[in-house]
């Protein structure tokens, strides 16, 4: 089986946010937006640096297990923090964006659930979402103090939103051994 198939909750909503976002504007799977390639990326802006990103926004991600508002031990809960890049215009788009698709508590769980089943199913994204929160932890606005603007590379806005989860595994560890 292997450690790839290990169930990695991000993986899914960022597949799942990313097709959402695809259904609700057709344009970004053209090859001169994004094409195949999923704009949101793990730990790191190696894909940041290349031509073909010039101008296009894209999300660097990273994931922090938190302690289990549960005492119920398989429910997990987790946050992904999401570092969306981008110009002042689809800053905001992509943060209303991230809040309308995935700020939805229970619903937005089934959805995901929903999209599991329909993409490969507990084989290929063995978990099983029960919420989904967002809340924004820095502003891109101009108007703030605290405001974040990347001219190393281009001059994009930096805004952070925690994507908060709870779920479930689908497998036993059993299952992997």
């Amino acid at each position: 089986m292997g450690l790839d198939m290990l169930g990695v909750a991000p993986i899914a909503v960022n597949k799942y946010f990313w097709d959402t976002m695809k259904a609700i504007e057709p344009s970004l799977s053209q090859s001169k937006n994004y094409g195949q390639t999923v704009p949101i990326f793990p730990l790191s802006d190696s894909a940041s640096g290349k031509k073909t990103w010039e101008n296009k926004t894209y999300i660097i991600y990273d994931r922090m297990f938190t302690k289990m508002k549960d005492p119920f031990y398989p429910i997990k809960c987790e946050e992904i923090r999401y570092n969306l890049k981008a110009k002042e215009k689809d800053t905001l788009i992509w943060g209303s964006a991230i809040q309308l698709i995935l700020d939805r508590s229970d619903d937005a769980a089934k959805d995901i659930n929903n999209w599991i089943r329909n993409n490969g199913g507990n084989d290929v994204y063995p978990v099983f979402f029960h919420k989904m929160r967002v809340y924004q932890t820095s502003s891109s606005l101009a108007t703030e103090s605290e405001n974040i603007r990347d001219f190393s590379v281009r001059p994009y806005y930096v805004s952070e939103f925690i994507v908060d989860m709870e779920y479930h595994y689908t497998k036993s560890l059993e299952e992997y051994l």
